[in-house]
């Protein structure tokens, strides 16, 4: 795996002159959301897993969401995505890594990010989501349904319910859930729904967010899957619905 950081460190360093040459064209007044490069590599790190035939497989579809105001600059360069596609799938093959899928890269509306903000997202997909650059976008601002009755168990005594479609963790007042232990940052980790489902990020935290035992920086949850911030647990968990029990799904 060693072999493979090293690459995944110099597709970052190729990726970001790749940006930042296109910075003032893309994203004009110094606009060029914040970490896009390192989101990126670290979504693809973070969903690297073993193959069958012993070649690692990374995810095939990244999906980029910045603030809404931001989202034209990079629609109106359709060629940046075209290089960023083309960079991925050469450097995914000097990494040794095989793809899932044909590679996609999406770019969405984050509807509650700051401006510069970015976030990354990588997952698994069967459909190619156009024949050139990958790139597609739905303007529509989104409204997520929580997945039905899910929830936390916090350090074994607290039950928080996930009812919102954002949820910031961490020491600082603001977190939508708070905990008070000097081991956790003040802002540690977010959930976030994505396509149905929790996926929690670690949000550069000193101590980390590990998920069953191993470091994560994005990780898709499912029930039962224990996570640790800096050592304090939290147990994801959703009751089972009964038979007939209906939930409202977020078109695609």
């Amino acid at each position: 795996m060693a072999d493979l950081k090293a690459a995944l460190t110099h597709l970052e360093t190729r990726l970001s002159s790749i940006v930042e040459g296109s910075a003032a064209r893309i994203f004009p007044r110094g606009r060029m959301p914040r970490g896009l490069t390192h989101s990126l590599v670290e979504a693809m790190r973070s969903g690297v897993r073993p193959g069958v035939d012993g070649v690692p497989v990374a995810p095939n579809l990244y999906v980029f969401y910045i603030h809404p105001d931001q989202v034209d600059d990079i629609l109106s360069t359709p060629e940046f995505l075209d290089e960023l596609v083309g960079l991925l799938r050469q450097a995914s093959l000097e990494a040794g890594l095989r793809l899932s899928g044909p590679l996609s890269l999406r770019v969405e509306p984050g509807w509650d990010l700051a401006p510069g903000e970015t976030l990354v997202t990588a997952t698994d997909s069967l459909q190619d989501l156009s024949p050139t650059s990958g790139l597609a976008f739905y303007p529509d601002a989104p409204s997520p349904v929580a997945p039905l009755a899910a929830f936390l168990i916090v350090d074994g005594v607290r039950l928080f319910p996930l009812e919102a479609a954002v949820v910031n963790i961490g020491r600082r007042e603001d977190n939508q859930l708070v905990i008070d232990d000097p081991r956790v940052s003040r802002l540690h980790a977010q959930l976030r729904i994505v396509r149905g489902r929790f996926v929690i990020f670690d949000l550069d935290s000193t101590g980390g967010t590990f998920v069953n035992g191993l470091r994560i920086h994005q990780h898709t949850l499912r029930v039962g899957d224990v996570i640790s911030l800096a050592g304090v647990p939290l147990v994801f968990g959703q009751e089972i619905p009964e038979p007939g029990d209906t939930q409202e799904v977020p078109a695609e």
